[in-house]
């Protein structure tokens, strides 16, 4: 009876120290990280958006580079994981995060296999005691205190792992890493033909119905196939679920812009501004000269002041965009008003003198140099730059034939 007595207090010894041990290394100060160590961190624990399988830390595409200067942007502010973590999810969507939160009743797949191993672990050894006959009555009557403390003990362990590890959804796997079988769809997509694209991306939102990328690209996938109705009714609900989802915005303003629809275009385009897009957006827009298009549409069809408001704003977030100088200088000569055509020769020398070999500067140039200055030799000087250029945009070729400056 003694040795039982002893061998009770052992165990309550142990599972008290146990929970201590755990106690203490929760609420105990952890080393300060330097401001380098944090943002390190925490681009590790976040997926880049665009790559297959790498973490925003891994990665060297514009996207990721964007979001490690937000993280570092926003912890030299001041501001804790949480709010980094919540800005990152609201903008990219939760699989973007490795470790999502592990509070509330997702806490619980952290802590259900804990209990149950350890609950296993007990039972095992009672079966074995038995078997070998050294369970005593008075054992027995102790077995349900010390279940007991062992659950208790395997729940304060599954909270800290979930504590220091973070959670998961009740599917994930049991080592805490999250790869998001969305994200390997999309990444599958993305580099997918036309049509198996558009299937995996409604498998995707066949678990996901608001994944607003899988919306947003298997849109622009049906515009590339042809099918403009499909391609508009997926980017609308694209952005009427986030707003703020710039590639949503681009691809709806060049869906619009085919549908004659240059107002609400240019509207997106606007509200695009305002979200402070990744570098790839706006390296997108440069290389289609989105913007550009939409302002000469409605220029075209009367709307000047739409039109450069539209550039303005671009102007505003790249004031030295040599295209964006271009387009607006030849719109304020087009007007064919005295005052604005001294404003748009500024704006094109301006131009030019960004971006000597911008084929849209030296081309509106020319022809302002000759037809409005009366200045030739400036304008054959322009188009010799224009015709040493690789690339010749059939529609300034068009332009300088029509002015008789190029044969």
């Amino acid at each position: 009876m003694r040795l039982t007595t002893r061998s009770n207090v052992l165990w309550f010894a142990l599972i008290i120290g146990a929970i201590t041990t755990l106690a203490i290394a929760e609420i105990a100060e952890r080393p300060v990280l330097t401001h380098a160590d944090r943002v390190h961190r925490l681009a590790e624990e976040f997926a880049c958006p665009v790559c297959d399988g790498q973490s925003v830390a891994e990665s060297d595409v514009p996207i990721a580079r964007t979001i490690r200067l937000s993280i570092a942007s926003m912890v030299d502010g001041g501001a804790t994981d949480d709010d980094i973590r919540t800005m990152l999810v609201a903008r990219f969507g939760a699989d973007i995060d490795y470790t999502p939160d592990g509070r509330g009743w997702t806490s619980l797949v952290w802590v259900l296999p804990v209990v149950v191993a350890s609950l296993a672990v007990v039972l095992v050894a009672i079966s074995v005691r038995r078997w070998q006959g050294k369970l005593t009555y008075s054992r027995k009557l102790a077995k349900p205190l010390i279940l007991g403390m062992v659950s208790v003990l395997a729940v304060l362990a599954g909270l800290f792992v979930a504590q220091l590890s973070g959670s998961r959804g009740l599917g994930d796997s049991l080592s805490g890493e999250i790869r998001s079988s969305t994200r390997s769809l999309l990444i599958e997509a993305g580099v997918s033909p036309i049509g198996e694209a558009i299937s995996i991306y409604t498998q995707v939102l066949d678990l996901q119905p608001s994944n607003t990328e899988a919306l947003a690209y298997r849109g622009w996938a049906y515009r590339r196939d042809g099918n403009l109705e499909a391609a508009m009714a997926d980017l609308e609900a694209a952005v009427q679920i986030d707003p703020s989802f710039p590639d949503a915005r681009v691809f709806r303003a060049s869906l619009l812009l085919l549908n004659d629809e240059p107002a609400r275009a240019a509207e997106d385009l606007v509200a695009l501004d305002a979200l402070r897009a990744p570098p790839i957006i706006d390296d997108l827009l440069s290389a289609t000269r989105l913007r550009e298009r939409i302002s000469s549409a409605l220029a075209d069809e009367g709307s000047l002041v739409l039109a450069l408001d539209l550039l303005r704003s671009g102007l505003t977030a790249a004031p030295r965009s040599a295209g964006l100088l271009a387009e607006r200088g030849w719109l304020l000569v087009r007007s064919g008003e005295v005052d604005l055509i001294d404003i748009g020769v500024t704006l094109l020398n301006e131009a030019v003198a960004t971006d000597p070999l911008n084929p849209y500067a030296l081309t509106y140039r020319a022809v302002v140099r000759l037809v409005i200055v009366g200045d030739r030799a400036g304008a054959e000087s322009d188009v010799l730059e224009f015709e040493s250029l690789l690339f010749q945009p059939t529609e300034l070729v068009a332009l300088l034939k029509s002015e008789g400056l190029i044969s």
